[in-house]
């Protein structure tokens, strides 16, 4: 492996955005560390001519992957197949990099060898472009390797580990097969919990790298696309339930890898039949998926069974995602 960390940047009709991302990677100081593989995921735009614009200014850094359409799960799974570098980590095409702490995790990942890295995040807000810090816990320990069974069920810790934020070495990915389902949305979580559930070691670090860009009303965890691609979310919550059954797990992973998987199906509950405002077919649907959840999976339907009779209960109250997120001081 001749690099030391490779971002994977997945890019489907990204061209008002893509100079900014591959801009804050442009930089000297990665010539020998860094490699970014542009994912060109079928774009009809000029996604793909911008990209080949930095190919060629910056070959030591940018490589091209050009495939055919596949969604965000086949640009990880290619990123993956293809990286050189000791470490992975994914940067959408419409996301960038704060440069200069960039720099930094490089040189820390230098005398780093931990499984996974994290470190922080900025949302930016996409009307404004103001940002706030997602910090780091004060209660966890930064700076220093730590076993990850001991810290993954320890408060919230795990509501840090994000797509945004989370640095794995491409080889625990590669030795574990790790495979992202391809052509559906939301399998950033699927991509995060079996990442993380094979690492023995984790190190956090204060440093703000990812700058997430939010309130596009495109975005995939908007409401309404919630809802109409509510199916692809569902794949996801039954690909989880599939991977909670590998054995081999100690204890706390174990613990951790149920805990994770019962967020998405409750993630589920509130995208059927609160956001959903078609209210009867948000109801028909989550019927159908709490039968299916009973019969394939009780102890997950008895672990969510509480927060089904929650969200069935704003259903009916007429609580949709806008008074939600009131109600959540959003």
């Amino acid at each position: 492996m001749g690099k030391l960390l490779t971002i994977a940047m997945p890019c489907y009709n990204v061209e008002a955005y893509l100079e900014r991302g591959l801009g804050s990677l442009a930089d000297d100081r990665f010539a020998d560390d860094l490699e970014v593989l542009i994912v060109n995921d079928g774009s009809t735009d000029s996604t793909k001519e911008i990209a080949l614009r930095y190919v060629e200014s910056h070959p030591t850094i940018f490589r091209l992957i050009d495939k055919e359409n596949g969604g965000h799960g086949s640009g990880i799974n290619a990123g993956i197949a293809h990286a050189a570098g000791t470490y992975f980590r994914i940067v959408d095409g419409d996301d960038w990099v704060d440069t200069d702490n960039l720099a930094t995790l490089l040189d820390r990942l230098r005398s780093i060898d931990s499984d996974i890295v994290v470190d922080e995040k900025r949302e930016v807000d996409m009307g404004s472009m103001s940002g706030s810090l997602v910090e780091l816990p004060a209660y966890i320990e930064v700076d220093k390797e730590l076993q990850f069974a001991d810290i993954c069920n320890l408060h919230d810790t795990e509501s840090f580990i994000a797509i945004h934020t989370l640095t794995v070495k491409t080889s625990l990915l590669r030795e574990h097969g790790i495979s992202i389902l391809e052509g559906i949305f939301y399998v950033d979580y699927e991509y995060i919990v079996k990442a993380t559930c094979f690492a023995d070691t984790v190190t956090f670090i204060p440093l703000e790298i990812y700058q997430y860009l939010v309130g596009n009303a495109n975005q995939s965890v908007a409401a309404e696309n919630w809802v109409k691609r509510y199916s692809h979310h569902e794949t996801v919550v039954k690909e989880l339930l599939r991977f909670s059954e590998t054995d081999g797990f100690s204890a706390p992973i174990h613990e951790y890898l149920v805990r994770k998987t019962q967020l998405l199906i409750n993630t589920h509950y509130k995208v059927l039949l609160i956001f959903d405002k078609d209210r009867r077919r948000g109801a028909s649907r989550a019927k159908e998926f709490r039968l299916w959840l009973k019969r394939e999976y009780p102890a997950f339907a008895a672990l969510t069974a509480a927060r089904y009779r929650q969200a069935l209960g704003m259903h009916y109250l007429g609580v949709d995602a806008a008074r939600l997120d009131a109600i959540m001081g959003r």
